[in-house]
């Protein structure tokens, strides 16, 4: 009778952790779904940006500025799709981030469609928001944020020993 209750109590015990178990794959499953899907969607739209952004700085000849405005309306276009799919999948910072992007490529786009150059605030916002959604896809992904690696200056100390061993091997070869 004891040893009967034992052994309910271990099957259940071996039943309830395999069935956390496999809720936990479950789960980590999903998230690599999605984490795919929002790593695929920001690929799209900095490709989209980039678009916008080649056309920075370029003096076009007025009857090339209409293409100029149709191939921003398309990548504008791209851009809101794959806005979309990430207002399904993502969290609240992440949409806020995709929407300040995409009213920042709207402004631009809509410089051009009255056939206007957008200036240095314009493509300084578009730039900042794709920074910022960068910033919220790694957040999302769990990859640490974006930090440039910028090297420390050197101290004197070690500026004057390079110059020296540089000096050395210049005299040793000559």
């Amino acid at each position: 009778m004891i040893a009967g209750a034992f052994l309910l109590i271990g099957a259940l015990i071996a039943f309830l952790s395999m069935a956390a178990s496999d809720r936990r794959k479950l789960a980590r499953e999903d998230r690599r779904q999605w984490d795919r899907e929002i790593r695929d969607a920001y690929v799209d739209i900095a490709a989209e940006v980039n678009k916008i952004s080649e056309y920075r700085g370029l003096v076009l000849p007025e009857g090339e500025r209409g293409a100029r405005y149709q191939a921003g309306s398309k990548a504008s276009q791209r851009i809101r799709s794959q806005g979309d799919l990430l207002r399904i999948i993502g969290t609240r910072a992440l949409v806020e981030r995709v929407e300040r992007l995409e009213y920042a490529s709207s402004q631009i786009v809509a410089h051009w469609h009255d056939l206007q150059d957008a200036g240095k605030v314009e493509y300084r916002a578009l730039n900042a928001a794709r920074g910022e959604l960068l910033n919220a896809v790694k957040s999302e992904l769990r990859v640490e944020r974006y930090k440039p690696y910028v090297r420390p200056p050197m101290s004197r100390i070690t500026r004057f020993r390079v110059a020296t061993a540089v000096r050395l091997k210049a005299l040793r070869r000559g």
